[in-house]
């Protein structure tokens, strides 16, 4: 199976290449890619240390019974299909404790399993932090519930050490720990249904947590980061900490303007003091993003769009669960026989789809509470006949995925000719024959840079990855620019081919009337592609 499969996601590239220099050179933290950002070499940035963890421990047992290269492919080739099974599993799971039915578990099963947005996390070889991150966030909020129903310290412990693995797998998960944290506030010192002793230990856990992986995450225990956990998240935490117990010590018998008052100028001083110690606090993950590149790169990615703005039937394939449950808990409101429990995953989903709404990468935390959110309408028709039941989990089940087949593709037929014929081309090892032997570095646009990094013995430019900007800009000013300046462009970086596909990506220039250029016919099963050498 090795080299059967392309590794096309630049975030899955460059797990694999930490992983594998992990394993065969044994550093933990600095990692140097000299093929990327040519002729100078970049870090290659890994967003988390936790999947390092997963696909070098993995690589490293199945290298037992072949060789390591193959066995870290293998290994990444079946864990996003293993996680895609945890998912399901945790699914089950997360709403066992209220004695759901057999056709709510059986829809809840069917919808994650067939819900077209999970399936683009769980593609084989797909090693990006998702297929980790997705399972995580549904086992924390199935512990956020047994911790809130049962006030049990070990649970407050074990939903402390799953926040900190997902906050470790993305900083992008804090926002869903606030939210768990504002349903522990609100039970604490609010409703008193659970003991603020226990949120003060959660709170700790999580201090702890950090701290443990900001010596795993950095060889600097003060480093500031604000993409991956760092001393700024610990410090955030443990002044959260600080103001919680403050309330609670000296305010739980004051009247409730006291408890407002401090509880507004509280929040409005530690985001105030967070932002004068890591100015650009509020930025979260972007704070250090090259302006060119949040000008010019971030804004060509789908992921950062609304659904709305990519195609309205989308839009409404990732709503329609929300709109189901949020309609049947609108129901139960008006017959006042909403419960807390319901209420929790209400909440939690209205947030989460608010955030997908506003920016469409938020779909793989907002799904699933929404399947759980809707599967309650089934708990309800648990006495009808069975027949009646199969029919509404099978329609409710198709439901998105029906809406999801309306949309538009994501990918113009232009681009997806483009990427048959490269990897057509990456197939017949055409780059590979022995007129480019002396050819070292190849320009091409960043979306194909994982490929020919993986597929290749080339050097190249850039791949989608902001962590290297210099390489990125050149990647992106080089279709925007003019003839003299597209020639300066790559003789600053001693390339040795330019491949392109003006299908996809046209050039500011023609690079056929070009005299730096000198164009090398392909083969007509490449016929949209366009091969250059530079004078």
């Amino acid at each position: 199976m090795h080299h059967q499969y392309f590794v096309y996601e630049q975030d899955a590239y460059m797990h694999l290449v930490i992983a594998s220099d992990l394993l065969r050179q044994g550093d933990w933290y600095q990692h140097f890619n000299p093929r990327l950002n040519a002729p100078f070499g970049a870090d290659t940035h890994s967003w988390t240390s936790a999947i390092t963890v997963l696909l070098a421990s993995g690589g490293l047992l199945l290298s037992i019974f072949m060789p390591l290269s193959s066995a870290l492919y293998n290994w990444s080739f079946w864990l996003p299909i293993i996680f895609f099974a945890i998912s399901a599993w945790a699914m089950l799971w997360v709403i066992n404790p209220l004695k759901p039915s057999a056709s709510q578990q059986f829809f809840v099963l069917l919808a994650f399993l067939f819900n077209p947005f999970m399936h683009s996390y769980f593609i084989p070889l797909r090693v990006d932090y998702d297929f980790f991150l997705i399972p995580l966030s549904i086992i924390y909020w199935g512990y956020l519930l047994r911790f809130m129903q049962t006030d049990r310290i070990s649970l407050a412990i074990t939903t402390a050490i799953v926040a900190s693995l997902a906050v470790w797998t993305s900083i992008s998960f804090m926002l869903l720990l606030l939210i768990g944290l504002g349903f522990l506030f609100g039970l604490a010192l609010v409703k008193h249904e659970i003991r603020p002793y226990s949120v003060a230990v959660f709170l700790l856990s999580l201090c702890v947590g950090f701290a443990v992986i900001i010596l795993l995450e950095h060889r600097n225990f003060l480093t500031v980061a604000h993409d991956v956990i760092s001393i700024v998240h610990l410090i955030f935490v443990l002044l959260l900490t600080l103001t919680f117990c403050l309330y609670v010590l000296l305010l739980q018998n004051k009247n409730r303007v006291t408890k407002t008052l401090f509880a507004f100028t509280a929040v409005l001083a530690l985001f105030l003091m967070m932002n004068f110690l890591f100015s650009g606090f509020y930025l979260g993950p972007y704070n250090h993003v090259d302006a060119y590149l949040l000008q010019h790169f971030f804004p060509t990615l789908s992921e950062f769009y609304s659904p709305f703005s990519i195609d309205p039937s989308l839009a409404l394939a990732i709503l329609s669960y929300f709109l189901i449950g949020a309609g049947y808990c609108y129901f139960l409101y008006l017959q006042n026989s909403l419960c807390g429990t319901k209420l929790f995953f209400l909440s939690a989903a209205t947030f989460t789809i608010l955030l997908t709404i506003y920016m469409y990468r938020w779909v793989e935390f907002a799904v699933p509470l929404t399947i759980i959110l809707a599967s309650f309408i089934l708990h309800e028709i648990k006495h009808s006949r069975l027949s009646f039941q199969l029919i509404s989990v099978a329609i409710l089940s198709a439901l998105p995925l029906f809406i999801f087949s309306l949309s538009n593709d994501y990918f113009v037929d232009s681009q997806q000719l483009c990427q048959q014929q490269f990897y057509r081309m990456l197939q017949d090892k055409f780059l590979e024959k022995p007129q480019f032997k002396k050819d070292n570095i190849i320009f091409v646009h960043s979306n194909y840079g994982p490929l020919l990094l993986y597929s290749t013995r080339y050097s190249i430019i850039a791949t989608n990855d902001h962590h290297n900007p210099e390489g990125l800009k050149t990647s992106l000013r080089f279709f925007k620019a003019s003839n003299e300046e597209a020639k300066q462009l790559m003789q600053q970086r001693n390339v040795d081919l330019i491949l392109i596909c003006p299908l996809e990506q046209s050039t500011a220039f023609n690079p056929q009337t070009s005299s730096w250029l000198k164009k090398i016919p392909l083969p007509s099963s490449y016929s949209q592609w366009q091969l250059y050498q530079p004078n």
